[in-house]
């Protein structure tokens, strides 16, 4: 499916559990939280039943994940936080096909709900095939709001940065073309690693044919700041949205779980 530019397209809100988070209100989006690492990654009781199932992760395929029926549309800007391991469910009552950790590759993770039913919401996985989505009980769910989203076009080389439907910022980017091109469809900002106080990488939740090293998964594609020589396109890195440092000052205040639309 091809995507063209369209306007932010919106599902049935959810009812929020809690108020935005303090996320979206100046506070450093990937600032560690202590009490979160403290926290076990599997209950005791659960060990035996997370273990007979894929864990959603950058680097696991899990076939069995429904796909993403709308890659060239929008949400209504809710995202879905879990503070404890989950299953990942097919289908509202389904059988689980995966579980979900709270946390990917050190940051909190946040994915964007891609459609809801009473009691469940649908969210875009980090795993593989790109496009996997999940089915999660809302109970389980820690749901706010994000009012930002990126637009990355490949064609003209642009990126642009969207708050509250509003555009509040456009660069010249470098994305991969031909074939090694930056995946098309809708993603979202999975993880942020800052390799030193002044250089931040952004890990998408989605993934590349070419094996970048610029996040921690082998294959995933990620922002980050366009190196020396612009032009010159590092072998590991093809797949990339490498960006100038404008546009990664702008972008590191955007939340994680914050859609991410790539056009052709």
């Amino acid at each position: 499916m091809v995507c063209t530019v369209s306007g932010l397209a919106l599902i049935t809100p959810l009812v929020l559990r809690r108020g935005p988070s303090s996320r979206l209100a100046g506070v450093d989006p990937y600032r560690r939280d202590p009490a979160a690492e403290a926290r076990p990654l599997l209950r005791m009781a659960n060990l035996d039943d997370f273990a007979r199932l894929p864990e959603a992760t950058t680097t696991q395929q899990i076939d069995a994940a429904p796909p993403d029926l709308s890659p060239c549309g929008g949400t209504a800007g809710v995202i879905a936080h879990n503070r404890q391991p989950v299953h990942v469910y097919a289908a509202p009552g389904a059988a689980a096909i995966a579980w979900l950790a709270p946390q990917q590759h050190g940051s909190d993770t946040w994915l964007p709900v891609v459609g809801h039913r009473p009691g469940w919401a649908q969210v875009l996985l980090p795993s593989r095939p790109n496009g996997a989505s999940g089915w999660i009980p809302t109970a389980e769910l820690a749901l706010t709001l994000t009012p930002q989203e990126v637009r990355v076009h490949r064609e003209s080389q642009r990126l642009q940065l969207f708050t509250h439907g509003r555009l509040a910022g456009t660069w010249r980017i470098h994305a991969g073309v031909n074939e090694t091109s930056t995946p098309a469809g809708r993603t979202f900002l999975l993880a942020a690693t800052r390799h030193t106080a002044s250089t931040l990488t952004l890990a998408l939740g989605s993934h590349g044919n070419t094996p970048s090293t610029c996040t921690a998964a082998f294959g995933t594609v990620a922002i980050h700041a366009l190196g020396p020589q612009p032009d010159q396109r590092s072998v590991d890195c093809h797949t990339c949205i490498r960006v100038p440092p404008v546009a990664m000052d702008a972008l590191s205040s955007v939340p994680l779980g914050s859609l991410v639309r790539v056009y052709r």
